[in-house]
């Protein structure tokens, strides 16, 4: 084996950047907000999102026409933007994508009127193809497509009865959907987001409900929120679940997640405190089919941050900082292996997407073991410690070091080859952790500064 020494002096953090996405300025016509991102299961991107009133403590509602949707099919490298033609005052509340050419968008205009997009070239061209929504005012909190013909809309009630739409030619007609099946409005009740998994719905009230469907649709069942107002869902399978109220405003107080393990009858608030003591949390995913939650924060001003990236490897029990220095505002991701951000809006350079680096690279989102020979050492020790990894051949790894209570100290790229001497004269007396990952799993050692 080579030996190649890289020395790195960690622990003195500063205005450190350590990086978990690549980014890719998309958005160039206009600095804007990505508020929704879709991708389908061959892996085009697509996102949407509009220009909001930006003060350094806030994201104040538009009066403008600015909303644009752009996407990828070459997994980030080429992307094709296009302004949507939603009228003036306008706000995209979800976008359900079926393949590179096709995707639904709903968005209102005019601060009260619902309206449904539909593109079939790749977003060039988009078409109306709403349904008869109430004339003085109308919200779809949520839109789904599982196949470029069979779709479904949640709307707000009219006369106490939601209205939910559903069509089986693409959006040409709707029908909406028998309301004995649907639990009742309450007087003034209206709906805010929603968020699918397979044939199971969810979608979330100003009352704090959340409305469940496991058949598309056909018939619901209604369970109580933890709290009044709920932005935000999202499911890793059909039983585990975490909701948001979402970022409402710079105080930054911690925002709370809570979390399901039974469809979303009952909730447990999840404990944040590794993440400080203010933070706002912009993005939030339950990576799908499995154990994994990532959060994106913001500690600070809404243009500069601190932004941070975090992930909890057991349904949020425990938390790691993977990466810092992005300001992602929205997340997505297919599977572990494929996962997108969007970018808060910004003045200083045209809105980003973020592609997440982390997997399959790296294992960070595995529960397998890594199966390989490695050190640290001395241990415990007063400055200097050595990562060696026992094998004949090269490959790509992730160094993580983390404190205990997951702040991240050190991110680094390897290689394997030879070993990595690490300065840690800086870091205070007591124990961190060391990840070493790949794309083939991940392997945790304690090391211990003492003097």
């Amino acid at each position: 084996m080579r030996t190649i020494f890289s020395s790195l002096i960690i622990c003195s953090l500063g205005t450190t950047v350590f990086s978990q996405w690549t980014n890719f300025e998309v958005f160039s016509s206009d600095t804007i907000t990505v508020s929704c991102i879709d991708i389908t299961p061959n892996q085009s991107i697509w996102a949407s999102g509009v220009r909001y009133d930006l003060k350094n403590d806030s994201y104040v509602f538009s009066n403008s026409d600015k909303a644009w949707v752009s996407h990828s099919d070459d997994f980030g490298q080429n992307w094709e933007t296009h302004a949507l033609p939603l009228g003036q005052d306008v706000f995209v509340t979800s976008l359900s994508a079926v393949d590179k050419s096709t995707a639904y968008l709903s968005g209102m205009y005019e601060y009260k009127h619902a309206k449904i997009l539909k593109t079939s070239d790749g977003g060039s061209n988009w078409i109306d193809i709403s349904p008869s929504f109430d004339p003085y005012f109308s919200y779809v909190a949520y839109l789904n497509f599982k196949t470029q013909q069979t779709g479904i809309i949640i709307s707000d009630p009219v006369v106490n009865e939601f209205q939910i739409y559903h069509t089986i030619n693409g959006g040409a007609s709707w029908s909406l959907l028998n309301t004995d099946s649907i639990p009742d409005a309450i007087p003034f009740e209206f709906t805010i987001s929603g968020t699918s998994y397979n044939q199971n719905l969810w979608f979330t009230t100003s009352y704090g409900r959340i409305f469940y469907s496991s058949n598309y649709g056909k018939s619901w069942a209604v369970f109580t929120s933890p709290i009044g107002y709920t932005e935000g869902l999202r499911f890793s399978d059909a039983q585990h679940g975490i909701l948001s109220p979402g970022y409402t405003s710079q105080e930054l107080l911690p925002t709370p997640i809570f979390s399901t393990t039974d469809g979303g009858v009952n909730w447990t608030q999840l404990d944040l405190s590794p993440l400080g003591e203010k933070f706002a949390v912009f993005g939030y995913e339950y990576i799908p089919n499995s154990s994994y939650i990532m959060l994106t924060t913001c500690t600070g001003s809404l243009l500069t941050g601190d932004f941070e990236t975090w992930i909890s490897p057991d349904r949020g029990e425990t938390w790691q900082q993977i990466s810092s220095g992005e300001n992602i505002y929205t997340i997505n991701f297919l599977d572990a292996e494929t996962g997108w951000g969007g970018e808060g809006q910004q003045f200083a350079h045209p809105t980003r997407m973020f592609q997440y680096t982390g997997s399959p690279l790296v294992g960070l989102f595995s529960d397998k073991a890594l199966q390989v020979d490695w050190d640290v050492f001395p241990n415990p020790t007063a400055d200097r410690v050595q990562v060696r990894v026992q094998e004949d051949k090269p490959a790509s790894y992730l160094l993580l070091i983390n404190d205990l209570q997951g702040k991240l100290i050190l991110r680094k790229d390897w290689d394997g080859v030879g070993m990595l001497d690490l300065d840690l004269g800086a870091c205070s007396n007591g124990m961190y952790t060391v990840t070493l990952a790949s794309k083939e799993g991940k392997a945790v050692r304690k090391v211990v500064v003492s003097r």
